[in-house]
């Protein structure tokens, strides 16, 4: 089930995702009020949503313009429904309702470009449009989604599937678990059982927790810090959490916690200049632009890229792709892949000529080298999963560090082999070994395996690999077929570490 669920999650993107969560809740809220079973009148809530996706859509073409920037075409019709979801529903006669609803829909939309740092916004845009409407008009939001128990299956298993797509369990866990603990020391009188129902089945804590906490560009980067990011914002959003006289609110918590993440993370948007496309094995390319200034990251790590795509399919027109290049060359290599059949983003990728500009943000990613320069590793790759394991190397070769490290490569044909520069440079100066494995052609009096990379494989080249931490790239597919056979090898699963970044594919 697992596996089935993962392989639809892996055609579409994050965004896409959360978009068909909260439509669906939407819709589903509609179709409840029609037979009387919903909390919200339908014409309402009808009326309510062509008003602020307008106000949204309206917003976000005017500031587009004005920045000349490029936007994720989805990330607009999420912030609208969401702001739906959770503003009281009005109709037209309802002149002060109207006016928080526009002040609402159009702060969160400005707030993208004008609350923002080198283009990249500070704050989770429902949130402060909620709050400009609530203090200036008296306007706050009523969390209606979160308080309709007909809506509760749908709010939680459209949820763990958007974590299940972010992987982000852990910060999401940390954002509840702290809101009961501090909900229950609260208490003031109530129950436990009653305040932990009211927690979970009347509070926004779970819809704000998937839909809102997990809005990529204004958490924290990094696992600890996204740890802390939920238990802050977990606590503050709490019932009776006060300072002073001053009582929190759940979209008070959101800003709080996002400032915490900018302090953290504050690195913004990048302008990369296209300089030239290398092809680098059949059907794969680096792409290899020029930054507007210094980009920071780790090797290993990734990179969104968000492209003018005019008709954006599932997989929208935002991506990660994970950085070729080493921190200490001047240029930034993104390996691509292209299949038949490509994606709407891919296929505007194939039209970029040198001195076409993206637009990078949010440098990501755990899947970087030990700090313990003696620790042993196995790096496991499969097709363009090299990517990550180029930028390391890469960079072991700059600093002439060499390392207990060896690569095993795997593809379906010989002429899919990429970076076969850099790994024999890596083998001629640092001694890392590269064990190539090939389906269909390996070529003959080579070293290449004939076929996929195994277990015997494994066990034969390396006798040593339960003393070592495997380091796994490539399909989705593969890596958790290789999660599972190194456990069953006898390799301690804190000894496993895999790629991985939102939008699987």
């Amino acid at each position: 089930m697992i596996k089935f669920i993962d392989a639809r999650l892996n055609h579409i993107t994050m965004y896409r995702l959360v978009l068909f969560y909260v439509g669906a809740l939407l819709a589903a809220a509609f179709v409840a009020g029609l037979f009387g079973i919903g909390l919200i009148d339908p014409t309402a809530l009808a009326f309510t949503a062509f008003f602020v996706a307008g106000i949204c859509y309206l917003t976000n073409r005017l500031f587009a313009a004005l920045f000349r920037v490029p936007v994720n075409s989805e990330s607009v019709w999420i912030t609208a429904i969401i702001l739906v979801l959770i503003m009281p529903p009005t109709t037209a006669d309802d002149v002060q309702g109207l006016q928080g609803l526009a002040l609402a829909s159009f702060v969160a939309v400005a707030s993208k470009f004008l609350l923002a740092f080198r283009k990249r916004h500070v704050f989770n845009p429902v949130a402060i449009g909620v709050v400009a409407s609530s203090f200036l008009l008296d306007q706050p939001p009523i969390w209606w989604v979160a308080s309709n128990l007909a809506l509760l299956p749908l709010v939680v298993i459209g949820g763990l599937l958007v974590l299940r797509k972010v992987q982000r369990f852990e910060m999401v866990g940390a954002f509840v678990g702290a809101n009961i603990i501090a909900t229950l020391l609260l208490a003031r009188g109530v129950p436990y059982l009653q305040a932990l129902d009211e927690t979970l089945r009347y509070s926004p804590v779970l819809f704000a927790g998937f839909a809102m906490l997990t809005e990529p560009l204004t958490a924290p980067l990094r696992r600890s810090w996204r740890l802390v990011f939920g238990i802050l914002v977990g606590v503050l959003s709490a019932q009776n959490v006060a300072i002073g006289n001053f009582y929190f609110s759940t979209e008070l918590a959101l800003l709080a916690g996002n400032l915490m993440a900018f302090a953290v993370n504050p690195h913004g948007r990048f302008r990369l200049t296209l300089v030239g496309i290398e092809k680098i094995a059949t059907g794969c390319y680096d792409y290899v632009f020029r930054s507007d200034r210094s980009l920071p990251f780790r090797p290993g790590q990734y990179v969104d890229w968000t492209m003018n795509v005019r008709c954006p399919d599932d997989r929208g027109n935002r991506r990660p792709f994970t950085i070729a290049s080493a921190p200490g060359e001047q240029a930034v290599r993104l390996g691509v892949k292209f299949y038949a059949q490509p994606s709407a983003f891919k296929r505007s990728l194939l039209s970029l000529r040198p001195g076409d500009v993206v637009y990078a943000s949010h440098v990501s990613g755990d899947f970087t080298l030990p700090r313990d320069p003696a620790e042993k590793l196995v790096f496991i790759a499969g097709g363009i999963g090299i990517t990550p394991f180029r930028s390391m190397i890469q960079d072991l070769i700059d600093r002439s560090e060499a390392r207990p490290l060896v690569l095993f490569y795997g593809n379906n044909r010989s002429s899919e082999i990429a970076y076969a520069d850099v790994l024999n440079n890596a083998e001629r100066k640092l001694g890392i070994r590269t064990v190539y494995a090939v389906r269909d052609d390996p070529i003959p009096g080579s070293n290449m395996y004939k076929g996929l990379i195994d277990a015997d494989m494994i066990a034969s080249e390396v006798p040593d690999f339960r003393d070592r931490t495997f380091y796994v790239s490539g399909p989705r597919a593969m890596v958790l077929n290789f999660r599972t056979a190194l456990r069953e090898l006898g390799v301690a699963r804190s000894r496993i570490r895999v790629d991985y970044f939102p939008g699987f594919a």
